[in-house]
């Protein structure tokens, strides 16, 4: 579940979809406050990364940014020169537009499908970002997506992501297996919530193992995997391709 790149509203006018917005926003809002998924971890690290490990002026881009708060915030500090924000929800974009508020540079966001937009963009890109998107795409999708992006970034860019990922040797139904115990943990939600949320997982949530994401880069044309972060449950982990 993330914010806005999952969600499917199609105007701020059709009742039907600002209600799927909603009721997604809150199963999404609460995955965020309870930390379930590790986002303040995640996006320390990016914090970090951006910080520490960039060095320089940068443009920023911002995949699937739903409202942006999170990358706003990471970027708190740090040298970027231009902010640009894709996602699918116009609702998510309005909320993200008033988060780049906050930035002390240009802001731009645009809303489409991000196969699209980055198979169709040329403006070069210095860093992007995309978090817990990329599993909704089957194995040749994502690598088609990773030389999209590798196409965009200068010498010294770099990809990072954050996605669902399995030890090497699994699969994905042992991978849903050990999501679904979850449960036992998520206490926020309500019956009803989780039900949509893992039916929704279930359906559309396609992980790859460590070696398969490192095995992506290199084919993609990224010089170097390196991993970041593996969150505590090992079902997501975070890695920066260098161009």
């Amino acid at each position: 579940m993330v914010a806005g790149g999952e969600n499917t509203h199609k105007s701020d006018g059709d009742l039907s979809d600002v209600t799927i917005f909603q009721d997604s926003w809150n199963i999404y809002q609460k995955m965020v406050e309870n930390n379930f998924l590790f986002h303040r971890e995640v996006y320390a690290h990016l914090h970090d990364v951006l910080i520490g490990e960039v060095g320089r002026p940068f443009d920023f881009l911002d995949i699937a940014c739903g409202d942006a708060r999170a990358s706003v915030a990471a970027l708190e500090g740090t040298q970027v020169t231009h902010y640009h924000g894709i996602d699918l929800s116009a609702a998510a974009l309005d909320l993200a537009r008033r988060a780049c508020e906050a930035l002390a540079c240009p802001a731009s966001v645009e809303q489409g499908d991000f196969r699209s937009v980055v198979g169709a963009r040329t403006d070069p890109a210095d860093i992007v970002w995309i978090g817990l998107s990329l599993h909704h795409l089957r194995n040749p999708e994502k690598l088609a997506f990773m030389r999209d992006i590798r196409r965009l970034l200068g010498n010294d860019g770099c990809l990072l992501i954050y996605e669902n990922t399995s030890p090497d040797g699994e699969d994905r139904e042992e991978w849903l297996r050990r999501w679904d115990l979850q449960k036992l943990l998520w206490t926020a939600y309500t019956e009803a919530e989780w039900d949509a949320m893992a039916a929704h997982v279930h359906a559309s949530d396609f992980p790859e193992t460590d070696a398969a994401w490192r095995q992506l880069g290199r084919t993609g044309g990224f010089s170097n995997v390196t991993e970041l972060f593996v969150a505590p449950s090992n079902l997501f982990r975070m890695y920066c391709f260098a161009a």
